[in-house]
């Protein structure tokens, strides 16, 4: 359930008895973030042409680092949660780390993105006070 508030509302500055109008407009751009288990597939298809070469890099920083060893091990598997807040900081922090590829990462962090509509039933227990 979308959780919105009066204020929000309010904030649209449109008739408040049309619910379903408000329920667009409050829900233009909106999103939110879900879990999305990802594996080969999906890094080589969204990142291409550089998912190979990410997961080379991986595999290299695995080598010294045991958590990316076992984040490359999930994502063999496809279990990989690219929406899960901790696996978004660090490939955020990897894409810093390494700005050829963060147009790359950036599109695989965006597989967890959604849209997060507000219903006309949001509206009006938001009215109410709900």
């Amino acid at each position: 359930m979308t959780m919105i508030t009066r204020a929000e509302i309010l904030d649209l500055k449109m008739p408040l008895d049309d619910h379903g109008a408000l329920a667009a407009a409050l829900s233009v751009d909106r999103t939110k973030i879900v879990p999305t288990p990802i594996g080969i597939g999906t890094v080589l298809a969204v990142m291409a042409p550089q998912g190979g070469d990410f997961l080379n890099a991986l595999e290299q920083i695995g080598a010294q680092d045991a958590n990316v060893k076992w984040a490359l091990k999930m994502i063999e598997q496809g279990t990989f949660d690219v929406g899960h807040p901790v696996t978004r900081a660090q490939l955020a922090a990897f894409a810093q780390a390494a700005p050829t590829m963060a147009d790359g990462i950036a599109a695989l962090l965006n597989v967890a993105v959604v849209a997060d509509p507000v219903s006309s039933q949001d509206v009006s227990k938001a009215l109410e006070g709900y």
